[in-house]
């Protein structure tokens, strides 16, 4: 039951709830990233241009992303979370396509996603990990910096990832991202639990590791793919509580904790 507490041999209470980042986390993306998102706008060119519109692939292509971009450095810095729908309306705007319809709209989102999606692969120890903290009693939940709740979800099921969570949540439903502590809060108060008696394990220093610290909840940074810019610029600044090479390391982690006192 939320707010019930086992104690370890230690005399800790033992952490309550586990929660996870998706992507990079518990699915890598196998591919180039950034080949891959250029050439799913041009996907998403070729959906509008399927349901009538009267546009160049390329040019339109290419506009996405200047806009798409300007949000990316936007939302870095005020965290707030906006529907990938609206940065092609602002596209399609620019090419006085305002009139497409709903359907059509959410057609066009859906091709770019999916071809996408196709890279995401499970990290082979994904689901022994999680299948074995279900098992020993820890509440699982995923928060993730999403645009697009829909792709999101798809990720989930495609991998069968459901099964083990009580909860998911989307920056794209919550309208704010990770490292915002609101987000986090959010997700403790859904599930009726203390940060002090939570985790959270991902691989950007930035989101999950300052985000969790910041929210009162203990980090742990698995580092098997963070070798990228957003973790380099701040390896300094920002220290995990824990850190670990995989997932599987996480089991033997857990039960050692225990929850802030």
């Amino acid at each position: 039951m939320p707010g019930d507490f086992v104690v370890l041999t230690n005399g800790k209470k033992k952490l309550s709830v586990i929660l996870f980042d998706l992507g990079f986390t518990l699915i890598n993306f196998e591919g180039d990233f950034h080949q891959a998102m250029r050439e799913s706008y041009l996907a998403l060119a070729d959906s509008l241009i399927a349901s009538g519109c009267q546009i160049d692939r390329q040019a339109f292509a290419d506009k996405f992303f200047e806009v798409i971009s300007q949000y990316y450095r936007n939302r870095a810095v005020d965290l707030i979370e906006r529907p990938v729908e609206e940065n092609l309306l602002k596209t399609l705007h620019h090419f006085s396509m305002d009139h497409l319809n709903e359907s059509a709209l959410q057609e066009a989102v859906k091709a770019m996603y999916l071809y996408t999606e196709a890279w995401w692969k499970l990290e082979p120890d994904t689901h022994e990990t999680l299948n074995t903290l279900h098992n020993m009693g820890y509440r699982l939940g995923i928060i993730s910096n999403a645009s697009n709740t829909p792709d999101l979800n798809r990720l989930i099921d495609n991998h069968n990832l459901r099964q083990y969570f009580e909860i998911v949540v989307i920056s794209a439903e919550e309208g704010i991202r990770k490292p915002d502590p609101r987000i986090f809060a959010k997700t403790l108060k859904k599930m009726g639990a203390k940060p002090e008696c939570a985790l959270m394990v991902g691989d950007t220093l930035p989101a999950d590791v300052l985000g969790a610290q910041n929210s009162g909840i203990k980090s742990v940074w698995i580092t098997r793919r963070a070798n990228r810019p957003e973790n380099n610029d701040v390896m300094e600044s920002i220290q995990p509580d824990y850190t670990i090479p995989d997932l599987t390391s996480l089991v033997s982690l857990v039960d050692q904790i225990g929850c802030v006192n």
